[in-house]
């Protein structure tokens, strides 16, 4: 069973860009050509909302990961949503293996759900040929967050550049220790910033000054997420990643002067309103970002 491209994006606390992060580089990884797979292990779904898939007939809310986990069926994946990716929804269905990770389930003994979830992800992954795997974990909930471990190799850390995000690290930590009895192959890939708002470097510094002591074997990447709260809404709320959005802006610039012109005799018509500068700076952070983490899981596997 190969799980070694297969990365999870988690943190113990949320709105830290987990789930940005899992679509946009997917996005970049597949623009690059490889194959990728996106998982959904939250109870939110909201993975759905980056990749604008609100209403998908493919959506169980995570039903398919838990018939893959307690019956053994193959998982609902749902095949390109992008060229190149490939979907397995979360949603509020994924509660019903809480009670299972401790073996309350029926038939269910307890620590079988970890072990379940790595054979049905394994098989997804021989037989989808992925080149890439990025899952997408819930910030609260210990034992999803536990179970996604089993099945991965890397995990990349999203942090933001004020304290409160740090403290996640406190959780994951012990998790991914007791993640590793079962899985000796899990390693960090790293932590990445995302959305900061001030020079990259004196952040990245200062966020590694703050935690050299207690988290010093996990390294900080190189690549930053820039902040643009504007662009953040306008991608969820038209179902785009960041290129796309950029991208469908650059394609018909003249809208907004169409809609300006007409303005004039109909003070109904609305204003598209122009893209921050800030959004196509976040394009080329993403695919740095992706290139980054190619290389890394690359010079490893070299290395191996």
């Amino acid at each position: 069973m190969d799980l070694s491209r297969v990365v999870s994006l988690a943190n113990g606390k949320g709105g830290v860009g987990k789930t940005s992060l899992t679509a946009n580089l997917a996005g970049e990884f597949a623009r690059e050509g490889s194959r990728t797979l996106v998982v959904d292990l939250d109870v939110s779904g909201n993975l759905k909302l980056d990749l604008g898939l609100v209403g998908h007939e493919g959506d169980d809310a995570g039903r398919g990961v838990v018939d893959a986990i307690v019956e053994g069926t193959p998982l609902n994946i749902v095949r390109d949503v992008r060229p190149g990716i490939d979907w397995i929804p979360g949603g509020a269905r994924l509660n019903w293996l809480l009670p299972m990770t401790y073996g309350a389930g029926p038939g269910i003994p307890a620590g079988s759900v970890g072990e379940g979830w790595r054979q049905a992800l394994g098989k997804a992954v021989a037989e989808g040929e992925y080149d890439m795997v990025l899952v997408d974990t819930p910030p609260g909930n210990r034992e999803l967050q536990q179970m996604a471990l089993t099945a991965a190799r890397w995990i990349l850390v999203p942090l933001r550049s004020d304290p409160a995000s740090w403290e996640g690290l406190q959780v994951l930590g012990p998790l991914v220790s007791h993640a590793r009895k079962d899985n000796t192959e899990l390693r960090w890939l790293g932590m990445v910033l995302f959305g900061h708002q001030s020079t990259a470097t004196r952040v990245r510094q200062n966020v590694l000054d703050n935690l050299a002591d207690d988290h010093s074997a996990i390294p900080l990447l190189q690549t930053a997420i820039r902040s643009s709260e504007k662009t953040a809404q306008e991608c969820r709320l038209k179902g785009l990643l960041v290129r796309e959005l950029v991208d469908r802006a650059a394609s018909d610039p003249s809208e907004r002067f169409r809609a300006l012109r007409a303005r004039r005799s109909d003070p109904t018509v609305s204003i598209p309103e122009s893209l921050p500068q800030s959004s196509t700076s976040m394009v080329e952070d993403y695919a740095e970002l992706a290139a980054e983490v190619a290389a890394l899981i690359l010079e490893a596997e070299e290395a191996s």
